[in-house]
């Protein structure tokens, strides 16, 4: 199924990938998330996030960071870090605003 997603095999009335992505593999979340980043299927992103390893968030948060995602803010992603990954977050915020104060 997921591969029939993958390529847009599935018309959405048959078939909600959100309503399925409970039930799959964690590799297949994550498949289908990267699918629906890039564009290759049209899903809110932001869906799959409560499936996503913290690893996933993680990775998806440094991307996010250096530029390289675009399509999810880090705000659509903050309620899925854990308390020293947003403490992070705010002192890399907090820096970098005095470097600019200082500039």
């Amino acid at each position: 199924m997921v591969e029939a997603i993958l390529n847009n095999e599935l018309a959405e009335k048959k078939v909600s990938v959100m309503a399925i992505i409970p039930f799959l593999e964690s590799e297949d979340v994550t498949r289908l998330f990267e699918a629906s980043l890039a564009g290759k299927i049209e899903v809110c992103s932001s869906g799959f996030l409560p499936f996503l390893s913290s690893e996933e968030i993680t990775n998806l948060v440094e991307k996010i960071k250096s530029g390289e995602q675009e399509n999810l803010s880090i705000e659509s992603v903050m309620p899925f870090l854990d308390e020293d990954q947003i403490k992070s977050l705010f002192k890399e915020i907090l820096e970098s605003l005095k470097k600019s104060k200082e500039e």
